[in-house]
């Protein structure tokens, strides 16, 4: 009895460091390896994504695969080249149109507004004690001070950003470059490259890549599932409030902003907070206050479905979806939050596949 009981210790001990290695191995990879070779992840990413529609295509003609291949890249390159530019372009127009509006808006709605505002204050001040005035004026000073440096340090940060932003753009070009010419290579050889790497495996190896592959394209697709679904539920709360509170072209404001809550960097609260805010500036506090509570409800239901809904779609606990995601945004950003619920998942599901064919009898499949 001690016996077994030291020998399940020490199998618990060494399946505990393995996990832990396998853990810093991936660790390693995400902050280092990962944006080393990041141009050619990418561009192999756009071959395999590419692959279904090259096969597609050169069905009936296999020797021509390679100008295939080659032609779809760049049909790919040019669709994407012609939506950045068509976007770009309606986006500056857009912004330029807001700012050249920015005056007349300022001296018609948001100079009133604060002009009222300034005259409730006076009235309210001219009523109180000496006492509370001076308290008032007190308040009204380690107010102005603390906002003072509040802008002081948002225009500085502001200004360093760019300046990293600036001094980030050749390298930046770079790897756009080593991306797009890497990503011909990859299109062209995809095979022979392909073949090349799972001829140095072994056949236990080969067998393992080939299910990693089979379990990340799976979980992506239920991703995407995921999302999509979480899309729609936000995008159906944002019309059904933004039609209560009679907001104009309500189905395409709530799209936009269903399309920007998918992007954790930005979400709901990138449009809807500044909304609101300027909706009680310019004393609309009804829009005001509906818009702060369509955000608190939207982003209680998002938070509440989001790990159950992705963890249902890709077979985790919630609990166990919501800890990867957190982790992974903590530790790698935007990539981690996407990859690390992608990596529990495919790990799971090689586990549970070596368990089924531990318990399966021999020739049973």
């Amino acid at each position: 009895m001690q016996k077994e009981r030291i020998e399940k210790m020490r199998a618990f001990i060494i399946q505990f460091v393995f996990y832990c290695i396998i853990l810093c191995l991936i660790f390693i990879s995400f902050k280092f390896i990962v944006p080393l070779f990041g141009p050619f992840l990418i561009a192999f990413g756009i071959a395999f994504m590419l692959k279904p529609v090259i096969d597609r295509c050169s069905k009936h003609s296999p020797s021509q695969r390679g100008l295939i291949a080659v032609l779809t890249l760049c049909a790919f390159y040019v669709i994407v080249l012609t939506l950045l530019i068509v976007v770009g372009t309606r986006l500056i127009i857009l912004l330029r149109g807001a700012f050249d509006a920015l005056p007349d808006v300022y001296s018609s709605m948001i100079e009133p507004s604060l002009q009222r505002m300034q005259l409730m204050v006076v009235h309210l001040i001219d009523g109180l004690s000496p006492d509370a005035v001076t308290i008032f004026n007190e308040a009204t000073t380690h107010w102005n001070t603390a906002l003072s440096g509040f802008v002081s340090e948002i225009s500085s940060r502001a200004v360093g950003m760019l300046g990293n932003a600036v001094a980030g753009v050749p390298a930046t070009l770079i790897s756009t470059v080593v991306c797009i010419v890497a990503s011909f290579f990859f299109v062209a050889d995809y095979q022979n490259i392909t073949g090349f790497i799972a001829s140095r495996l072994s056949v236990r190896g080969r067998q393992l890549l080939f299910r990693i592959k089979a379990g990340v394209s799976g979980v992506l697709m239920q991703f995407g599932k995921a999302y999509a679904l979480l899309m729609s539920i936000t995008f159906c709360e944002l019309l059904v409030g933004l039609l209560i509170l009679r907001v104009p072209n309500a189905f395409l404001l709530s799209l936009l902003i269903a399309v920007v809550d998918i992007l954790p960097v930005l979400g709901t609260g990138t449009i809807v907070i500044p909304w609101a805010a300027i909706s009680f500036m310019l004393g609309d506090f009804s829009m005001g206050v509906g818009l702060s509570v369509l955000y608190i409800i939207i982003t209680i239901v998002r938070q509440g479905l989001e790990p159950r809904i992705v963890g249902q779609q890709i077979g985790l606990h919630p609990l166990l979806t919501l800890a990867g995601m957190f982790v992974g945004a903590s530790l790698f950003g935007f990539l981690g939050l996407f990859g690390v619920p992608v990596l529990i998942t495919v790990f799971v599901q090689l586990e549970r596949d070596s368990a089924a064919r531990t318990v399966s009898p021999p020739g049973s499949a």
